[in-house]
């Protein structure tokens, strides 16, 4: 029977067994026999343990706790010492980045400030040296063709369809001794109207004209299809018969100026000229005129 506790098997050789053997004893204790041994912990020497004086005043070692909590429960709420730190450094990051935008807004005034008086200097020298002046636009004549016969058709109540066609010539004078005009033909635009509705549309031809030249041009606008009410029939009909049919010639064109050996950028030209004429015939005669010239940016 093996009793309880910790037993091992002995071994001669092992060096776990400890303890001495009572050969006197070994018929009466079976815990002596050479086949059982038992193994004791070695003591702590009286010299490791610290005196009973300095048990009870030995602190405790600290201890490390984890506590898990649910997430929604934590709180971040700092300190009085930390807000009010916080305050602080918010004021002055705030006063710095007024600052930053202040000064920011203040170098790009400046430099537009420069900017504008760098442009108003050179056209101040512009100006000076080249002394540009508005070129002078005369609408000459209006000649029309394909209205022949609309006051017989005005007693007809069946619309018929006409094909006008206008010449308009028109004189330019470029009155700058320094400066020179191209006119670009790409883009441009004329128009003829009468009482709002357009007639024909052509364009202006693209040519330069040199300083101090004096230009006279025709610019071609044609129409096909067109038809009119009998009451605007009857209206043309009795202007032509009181000799003063009046037209609205509009006109578009974009303009370079030549300064030496410089061209400028090309700005657009309007002109609106409102005329009348004496009949409806390639040989007719302006009665009444008056045109207005916008030219942006330039004059």
């Amino acid at each position: 029977m093996v009793p309880h506790g910790r037993v091992h098997q002995a071994a001669t050789s092992s060096s776990d067994f400890s303890g001495e053997m009572n050969q006197s004893a070994a018929s009466s204790d079976p815990s002596s026999s050479p086949l059982y041994s038992f193994h004791f912990e070695k003591p702590i020497p009286p010299s490791a343990q610290p005196p009973p004086e300095a048990q009870q005043y030995q602190q405790p070692q600290p201890c490390t706790y984890a506590v898990q909590m649910p997430k929604d429960k934590v709180f971040r709420v700092p300190p009085p010492q930390n807000a009010h730190l916080f305050d602080h450094y918010t004021r002055r990051a705030k006063r710095r980045r007024s600052c930053s935008c202040f000064r920011v807004c203040s170098w790009i005034l400046l430099a537009l400030l420069a900017l504008a008086v760098v442009l108003a200097v050179f056209a101040a020298v512009i100006y000076l040296v080249f002394k540009p002046r508005q070129p002078d636009y005369t609408l000459v004549s209006l000649a029309v063709s394909g209205l022949g016969g609309i006051g017989n058709a005005s007693s007809s109540s069946k619309p018929v369809a006409f094909s006008p066609e206008f010449d308009a010539t028109i004189r330019a004078d470029n009155p700058n001794g320094k400066i020179g005009v191209h006119y670009e033909g790409y883009g441009s635009h004329v128009a003829v109207s009468y009482g709002g509705v357009r007639l024909a549309d052509g364009a202006w031809p693209a040519l330069y004209q040199a300083p101090r030249n004096v230009t006279v041009l025709v610019a071609t606008a044609k129409g096909s299809g067109i038809r009119f009410s009998q009451s605007v029939r009857g209206e043309i009909a009795a202007a032509e018969r009181l000799r003063s049919v009046p037209f609205d010639v509009d006109i578009k064109v974009s303009v370079r100026l030549q300064l030496g050996d410089v061209k400028t950028w090309a700005v657009p030209m309007s002109a609106r000229c409102t005329v009348a004429v004496d009949r409806l015939a390639a040989g007719a005669k302006l009665v009444s005129k008056s045109c207005r010239v916008n030219v942006r940016f330039i004059f």
